[in-house]
């Protein structure tokens, strides 16, 4: 997928007003979620007397590869090609989900996904089944890394040497950390609660 095509996922995004005082803002995100999740009602048991309990219903975002984390994704992804970039890089563990939900939502929007996932020096099936064979099925670029590496002494330099590596080859890369917890990130957990408020607290059909 070229940049042009790319670029043309991206939705302008307004942010709520009651975040004005934050300094970033992101300008864009894609679409890769069902937004307004249902808010249901739900009858545990020890729930005291006069308490009713509601779960909004993000396992229903329509994202089942991705799941919940399609929320952060969006931004993250949208600032990646708002950025000319045609690769992203991020680390977790070997069965992370993370790592899996961002490599095939970079699939899915014409990115090439590179993950650094902590591995044992002899994997042996683990990299043959659950989120490592979903990575291996979408062509990420697997680079494994000790078990024991640490995120800033160790990842994060392995990443911004990646980084820099594919650059040097054309390839601009951008970086997400573990989890996707950034200033950018942040809007998916601000989206969805601002889609919270513009839904009814108590849903019409309870």
């Amino acid at each position: 997928m070229d940049s042009v095509t790319r670029k043309k996922q991206l939705q302008r995004y307004e942010p709520p007003e009651w975040v004005d005082g934050l300094k970033i803002v992101p300008k864009y995100k894609v679409q890769l979620a069902n937004a307004n999740t249902p808010i249901q009602r739900w009858y545990l048991p020890g729930i005291p007397d006069g308490v009713e309990v509601y779960i909004k219903r993000d396992d229903m975002l329509g994202c089942e590869l991705t799941g919940n984390k399609a929320r952060k994704l969006e931004f993250l992804l949208a600032d990646a090609i708002h950025q000319g970039c045609t690769s992203v890089i991020t680390c977790g563990g070997m069965q992370s989900n993370h790592c899996r939900a961002t490599a095939l939502a970079a699939r899915q929007l014409g990115l090439h996904p590179h993950l650094l996932l902590r591995s044992p020096p002899n994997p042996g099936t683990d990299v043959f089944c659950g989120n490592a064979l979903l990575n291996r099925l979408i062509g990420a670029n697997i680079y494994l890394i000790p078990p024991t590496a640490e995120l800033v002494p160790d990842i994060i330099p392995r990443m911004k040497q990646l980084a820099t590596r594919l650059n040097n080859k054309g390839d601009k890369s951008y970086v997400v950390p573990t989890g996707g917890s950034t200033s950018i990130g942040l809007y998916g957990y601000i989206d969805g609660y601002n889609e919270l408020l513009s839904q009814p607290r108590i849903p019409a059909n309870l």
